[in-house]
């Protein structure tokens, strides 16, 4: 009985230390600033072949890592980021929009005509320090967006730094 008191009395002191080294660890870890943006369309928009939506009405952006004036984020650490993209068409056309990495499509987002349709993603994305994100029209004509309600909006956060 005295050795099962002794051996539960180890185990327990063993499990607090590694609890106190876990926030011990926590503590020195170097903090790093928030990072966050959300911006929308504020008027009905015709994007060019292959060009990029500038979403110009900015509702956040912590770290200014969002520039209105050319649509794109850059991720200013290295870090797991979530980014997301709401899309509506206006109903005289569909379209095709692409959320870009550097150059490179990452998945597309298609909302039909005839109708207001909407749709919506959300990435996780792990990102280097100067990683480039942007909403790229793909279609090769001009892409019609609707702004009923303020749906197109483009949005990013860091979720942590790596």
């Amino acid at each position: 009985m005295l050795l099962t008191g002794i051996l539960l009395s180890l185990m327990l002191s063993c499990s607090y230390i590694n609890t106190v080294r876990t926030f011990q660890y926590f503590g020195l870890r170097e903090r790093i600033p928030a990072v966050a943006f959300t911006a929308l369309l504020s008027k009905d928009t015709n994007i060019a072949s292959l060009g990029i939506v500038k979403y110009d009405k900015v509702l956040t952006n912590v770290g200014r890592a969002y520039r209105p004036s050319t649509g794109i984020f850059t991720a200013p650490y290295k870090g797991i980021y979530t980014i997301s993209c709401s899309l509506m068409s206006h109903p005289s056309n569909s379209v095709h929009l692409d959320i870009m990495k550097n150059g490179k499509m990452q998945t597309v987002l298609f909302a039909a005509s005839g109708t207001y349709p909407q749709t919506g993603i959300t990435l996780h994305l792990l990102l280097n320090k100067e990683d480039k994100i942007w909403i790229q029209n793909e279609n090769r004509r001009i892409a019609k967006l609707d702004i009923s309600g303020k749906h197109n909006l483009f949005s990013g956060s860091l979720i942590t730094t790596l």
